[in-house]
């Protein structure tokens, strides 16, 4: 995994209704940074146009949350999940990330990401969740979707079939 530096315990705190947003190429490197994601991130434009987009990943993101975000997003699926990121300076801040890949003419050309501000309820699960993740992972949670699951099967498919209550409540 990508090594981007120290960092700091130091959160930069989002403001509520803003969004960042970036476009890459099938690579994953950075084509367009709205000018949101280059004050929060603290990079400069120049920086981060031609960047790998884990320019800004912060070393407490699990590994298993990168690799179903790929996962997913190369078989053509949106996927939406809580990410970490690190700023120039190693401070830090959260958020409800939604990436997509982007079509042309019937055939994937790149990906979109637009990042939200999340609850912090949402933050605290997150950070408890890939805490686990990165630390033994007692439970055998997975990242399904962007979403952390429980090891089991039931726990799989209703995070890939996003199966209503009632329908989890019949199969249990």
């Amino acid at each position: 995994m990508r090594s981007n530096g120290p960092v700091t315990q130091n959160e930069y705190l989002l403001d509520a209704g803003k969004t960042i947003v970036s476009t890459t190429d099938l690579k994953g490197n950075i084509d367009y940074a709205n000018p949101y994601f280059i004050e929060v991130s603290g990079f400069t434009e120049e920086e981060l146009i031609g960047a790998p987009q884990n320019i800004v990943r912060h070393p407490d993101m699990p590994a298993a949350a990168f690799a179903d975000l790929w996962t997913t997003i190369r078989q053509g699926l949106p996927w939406t999940g809580m990410v970490k990121n690190r700023c120039k300076n190693g401070d830090y801040y959260w958020v409800l990330a939604n990436v997509t890949p982007v079509i042309e003419n019937g055939t994937p050309v790149g990906y979109m990401s637009v990042r939200t501000t999340p609850s912090r309820a949402m933050v605290a699960q997150a950070e408890a969740a890939y805490a686990e993740l990165r630390n033994g992972n007692p439970r055998g949670l997975r990242v399904v979707r962007g979403k952390v699951v429980g090891g089991g099967l039931l726990a799989t498919l209703c995070a890939k079939t996003r199966l209503s209550l009632a329908a989890r409540l019949a199969l249990s």
